[in-house]
């Protein structure tokens, strides 16, 4: 290629030749150009072909393979252009037809859960009788004969529902009977209520005569004693005994390992970790700088009722300046509405049943009194901290949905996407508010079908209301953003293809139970798609996220998670059987299916 033209005058060349050398025009540069381009071209450091990939992107919603180099998408298409990517050291995986998703992100739970219960508590998680928790009770002091004190989980309020419908829970005689010289304190699973001996209400001071704190409930015999199980706010009255059991460092640190490797299995790859206190966080920090994370981790702190709106404040400012990074996230505070409906302590607008066992204009109690938990909310947002209440009854969501809005008036609207979780019941009019004002709704399909707790539901509040639990189909249609969770431990399996089939069958997801009539509203389920976005790129709009995470995109972290089958094509009572192949975080691969 010739750029000059020999006929032109000398003076004419000379000045052209100049203009073009300044543009880049001349055959050398174009080759020295060319040259440099082949040789800058990236080569990944992993390489997804031939697989099902679904992005999560609007404007390229599929495709055949994915390229990662080191921690980054950098390329997403068919798997004739990813060839271009392959490099010396490149490490390629045909998927043979596998399903690519963004890594599932789990937008409540409580780790370490279990894991703290099975290697240093009693655990009753899979245990189904009064019988059987009695006889783990006094298995675990045999084998420890030195404890101070017994602490455990996983009890469930089902077997202990009585003739007449009503459940006051198990008794402290039933421990005594086994131990009776050291405290014993059992959380049941979902949390919400703890079952004592004898001798941990002495040493807590507890008796007929004890001032329930708010929102809490302190059940009782027929002469007014403790009957031995404490729900809500009353628990704390326990909190110096439970001291006796302090969780040291390292065995935070092993138990949380143990959980995040479980939840690497199931392909999560990101959570919001509803157990965040600065001394968990310091913990967290110490794995981060130990090279030992592989999930990101956003972080909540709890604030209870009595805390001072500064005090709240300057705790999340500081952990937010302090530990804020890739990994691990702080910037949300977790409010309590209410309590649970197995424990009469949801808030509903209308009353409980008479099986509820507390008359008949029961209607639970609000957590906070309204004008304290508006001022906490109000200031909190001021600061553009998130705020994530946990809200069961309707009227606990009506109680968060005014706060939200009295925020706005005083603070000025903002994206602070603020979140109510749980939100087992809700009024239509609140669905229509949630969408407007885009809060969040961090729900958990888990629950979605008739499981564990639906019994008690039913008792607790009648069949109808039951039944209407969990309208993801209409909130979603309403234009709420639904960010899937599991709220693990209460939720003790939490694998998210587990949610994911239940938020689509409103069934049970265990092959045992999934021919049978467990179905909780039909007419409620979501899509495979929608599951799927609820599980991944909701999530990571919920953490502020969606830049980085969320969904499979040039420029975006490669958090990646590969399963056996296509979900989205297979039937869906399959879905919880699919195996997860790869679990992906930062472009490394952190779990590996057989």
């Amino acid at each position: 290629m010739n750029c000059i033209n020999p006929k032109m005058t000398f003076l004419t060349a000379i000045i052209l030749s100049v203009l073009l050398l300044l543009s880049g025009c001349t055959e050398q540069t174009e080759v020295t150009d060319d040259k440099a381009k082949e040789e800058s071209d990236e080569k990944a450091t992993l390489i997804l072909k031939n697989g099902s990939v679904y992005t999560m992107e609007d404007d390229q919603p599929s495709a055949e393979a994915v390229a990662v180099k080191d921690s980054e998408i950098i390329f997403v298409g068919n798997n004739t252009d990813v060839e271009k990517y392959v490099g010396d050291e490149t490490q390629v995986i045909d998927l043979e037809g596998k399903m690519v998703s963004p890594g599932f992100m789990d937008g409540h739970t409580h780790p370490p859960g279990q894991w703290t219960t099975k290697l240093f508590q009693v655990d009753l998680t899979n245990l189904k009788s009064h019988e059987e928790y009695i006889q783990a009770v006094a298995d675990f002091r045999k084998d420890n004969p030195d404890a101070k004190i017994i602490t455990g989980r996983g009890w469930k309020n089902g077997p202990y529902e009585q003739t007449d419908g009503t459940n006051p829970g198990p008794k402290k005689e039933d421990l005594d009977a086994v131990v009776s010289d050291i405290p014993v304190i059992l959380n049941s699973i979902d949390g919400h209520s703890v079952w004592v001996n004898s001798k941990a209400l002495e040493m807590a001071g507890i008796n007929e005569n004890t001032e329930v704190p708010k929102g809490g409930m302190i059940e009782q015999n027929p002469d007014g004693s403790p009957r031995g199980v404490l729900r809500e706010g009353a628990t704390d009255l326990l909190a110096d005994v439970q001291a006796l059991f302090n969780l040291t460092k390292e065995q935070y640190k092993q138990a949380f390992l143990k959980y995040q490797e479980e939840a690497n299995s199931f392909g999560i790859t990101g959570i919001l970790n509803m157990s965040g206190s600065t001394e968990n966080m310091e913990i967290l920090h110490e794995l981060e700088e130990d090279g030992q994370l592989t999930m990101r981790v956003a972080n909540a702190i709890k604030f209870d009722p009595g805390t001072e709106p500064d005090e709240a404040v300057k705790t999340i400012l500081d952990a937010h300046k302090k530990y804020n990074s890739d990994w691990l996230q702080i910037n949300t505070a977790k409010l309590f509405a209410d309590g649970v409906t197995e424990g009469k302590t949801a808030l509903f607008l209308e009353p409980y049943t008479e099986n509820a066992g507390m008359g008949g204009h029961h209607h639970g109690e609000a957590s906070w009194k309204v004008e304290a938990f508006n001022k906490m909310v109000s200031s909190l947002d001021k600061e553009g901290i998130q705020l994530h209440i946990h809200a069961i009854g309707d009227g606990a969501v009506n109680t968060g949905l005014n706060a939200f809005e009295d925020a706005r008036k005083a603070n000025g609207e903002r994206d602070s996407r603020h979140t109510i979780t749980h939100i087992s019941a809700i009024q239509d009019k609140d669905i229509t508010r949630m969408a407007e004002m885009d809060v969040i709704a961090s729900m958990q399909p888990f629950w979605f079908y008739k499981d564990q707790y639906y019994k008690l539901e039913k008792a607790m509040v009648g069949k109808d209301r039951a039944l209407e639990m969990y309208p993801a189909r209409k909130m979603w249609d309403a234009g709420v953003t639904i960010a899937s969770s599991s709220d693990y431990p209460p939720t003790p399996d939490y694998r998210p293809l587990n949610g994911i089939e239940i938020g689509v069958t409103r069934n049970s997801p265990y092959p045992e139970e999934q021919d049978t009539n467990m179905v909780r509203n039909a007419a409620y389920a979501l899509t495979v798609e929608e599951m799927l976005q609820s599980f991944t790129k909701n999530v990571a709009y919920q953490l502020f996220r969606e830049d980085d995470l969320g969904s499979i995109k040039v420029g975006k972290k490669a958090d990646i998670v590969v399963l056996g089958q296509d979900i989205t094509k297979s039937d869906p009572k399959d879905i919880s059987e699919t195996k997860v192949a790869y679990t992906i975080v930062d472009g490394k691969i952190v779990y590996e299916g057989e």
